[in-house]
């Protein structure tokens, strides 16, 4: 049995001192591949539940696929349960992979860039690619992260991030 479930807050550390805040937006019951959504600033300790429940995505700093096995061994630090987490408000984003191929047209090669979108309940195949068009270049990257791609990639996203005011509750 996992330790976890959608809507779990975790501590994902980013060096000997320092966290970022994770939240578990899908656990399919199969595949060990999660759905996160990642927050900064650093921290020092873990914060208050307040704080936490007051957290949205539009103040994510890294959204993205991720494989469980730090969740599941206990290397990341599991936290309280979302108050009122509801799987309407933490999406499966679509993401951007860059696959490196080549696709040959007569007098035109061109790499290919696709826009990938995978279902609530299965984060391995997705259920839908197409070739990625302007705004899809934006999206974030279609990884999936292991526990040390993903606290290094987290850890440049939140390095600059100052501390807000509701962050002195848990200092």
């Amino acid at each position: 049995m996992v330790p976890y479930r959608e809507g779990q807050f975790f501590l994902t550390p980013l060096d000997r001192a320092t966290y970022a805040v994770g939240l578990v937006a899908r656990a399919p019951t199969r595949g060990g591949v999660l759905l996160g959504y990642f927050f900064g600033p650093r921290r020092h300790e873990a914060p208050v539940a307040k704080w936490l429940n007051g957290l949205h995505k539009g103040v994510t700093a890294l959204a993205c696929r991720f494989k469980d096995a730090p969740l599941y061994r206990g290397e990341w630090r599991l936290l309280g349960l979302h108050e009122a987490f509801q799987r309407a408000d933490w999406p499966v984003p679509a993401f951007h992979r860059f696959d490196g191929s080549v696709t040959h047209v007569p007098g035109n090669d061109a790499v290919q860039d696709w826009r990938v979108e995978y279902g609530d309940d299965n984060l391995i195949v997705p259920v839908r690619e197409r070739p990625a068009h302007g705004p899809d270049l934006k999206l974030e990257d279609d990884l999936v992260y292991d526990g040390s791609l993903l606290i290094a990639e987290l850890g440049r996203r939140v390095k600059d991030m100052a501390p807000t005011a509701d962050d002195a509750a848990w200092r």
